[in-house]
């Protein structure tokens, strides 16, 4: 099945100009421009992934010495969190140069600590405190134009669980994927999987807002498989017109260069891709979608995946199998994870997981991607 035109164009269009040919697309062309490096990671980060820590200094060092400045502005304890990571990178690399700033910092110390960086980590807590903070009413603000200076000087910034939520020009507020994808939660039901819900509890479809606009090529989700948010991703993408999703899960990262548009899985703990191009609708239900994990190694072009990923359209052949639930004795990896782990496996059959008042069913799509279908009812 040939891809709609639209987003994957842009992307398309993206790869040509990196090519040589001549422009076609201003957005792509402005992607495409931007050096730099975005770190992805998906939270709940162990001090002692290597990998992780070890790509982000290297990146940081890889235009002289490292300095690094932490951003806290989307936790609640700034401090707390601050001293955390600076604990944690000092494991790593006892001297390093390190500074903070905070939602309190003026504008100008902001500025000068950005220009002295190489790199910047922004922690966890809430994303909108940062686009509060950074960029209100989507704005331009002197510390944006110094974090887009420090990319385009080649540096890097890396962002957990909050910090990874915020980098797409779209972001999640908040949600769980059964109200993301539509549906009416049962009364004194809490959401399974969120505790972020309170501020709108009767609110029903993707709770999106302007990000920070770091990468424009995608939405960018945190926590993916550990709080079952493939729902809510799709749907989000889905309302967004954006192709292309990128779910991270607890421990993992994902690195983007911005110049050559290429993504590298960079942790042991993977992530998913997810592709809603082709997707089509029956009433809450969606389906359509592809998707591929995210290996330790695995470099992908977006653009290359984007037109090529909608693989076989086929109904599954042969019985669907329910995933195994948890238990004593059970797998204790997440189940959305082993979902797409299971029929990512050439050969295997249609597998499906069981949610609060949806089903995911996904299958082999050749090339080691996976298609899938989400069902809303019984």
């Amino acid at each position: 099945m040939a891809k709609k035109p639209g987003y994957t164009a842009l992307l398309l269009a993206a790869t040509l100009i990196l090519a040589g040919p001549p422009a076609v697309a201003a957005t792509a062309a402005h992607e495409a421009s931007r050096r730099g490096t975005l770190l992805l990671i998906g939270g709940a980060v162990e001090d002692t992934n290597r990998p992780v820590y070890q790509r982000f200094l290297a990146l940081a060092s890889a235009h002289g010495p490292a300095h690094i400045v932490i951003a806290a502005a989307a936790s609640l304890e700034q401090d707390e969190s601050a001293d955390y990571k600076i604990k944690a990178l000092k494991s790593w690399a006892p001297g390093l140069s390190i500074e903070v700033v905070r939602r309190e910092t003026p504008t100008a110390e902001t500025v000068a600590a950005i220009d002295r960086a190489t790199a910047m980590f922004f922690t966890g807590g809430d994303q909108k405190r940062v686009t509060d903070r950074y960029r209100p009413g989507d704005k331009d603000t002197p510390e944006w134009l110094a974090m887009r200076r420090l990319l385009a000087r080649g540096g890097v910034i890396a962002g957990t669980s909050a910090g990874d939520a915020m980098m797409g020009d779209i972001m999640f507020l908040s949600g769980d994927s059964s109200r993301a994808l539509g549906i009416v939660p049962t009364p004194g039901r809490p959401a399974p999987g969120d505790d972020d819900d309170e501020e709108s509890p009767l609110w029903l479809g993707p709770r999106l807002a302007p990000g920070m606009r770091f990468y424009s090529l995608a939405i960018c989700d945190s926590h993916f498989f550990e709080r079952d948010r493939v729902g809510r991703l799709v749907a989000a993408q889905e309302a967004a017109g954006v192709e292309l999703g990128i779910g991270v899960g607890e421990d993992a990262a994902v690195e983007v260069d911005l110049r050559t548009g290429e993504l590298r899985g960079i942790s042991l703990a993977e992530s998913l891709l997810v592709d809603t191009g082709e997707l089509r609708r029956d009433g809450l239900s969606r389906s359509g979608m592809v998707a591929r994990l995210v290996h330790q190694g695995d470099r992908i072009a977006p653009a290359h995946w984007l037109a090529t990923a909608t693989a076989l359209r086929k109904t599954p052949a042969g019985p669907v199998q329910d995933l195994p639930g948890s238990g004593p004795g059970a797998d204790p990896r997440p189940a959305a994870w082993r979902l797409f782990h299971r029929a990512s496996e050439p050969g295997s059959h249609a597998v499906r997981q069981n949610l609060d008042g949806f089903s995911i069913t996904a299958y082999p799509a050749g090339l080691g991607n996976v298609a899938f279908d989400i069902h809303v009812g019984k």
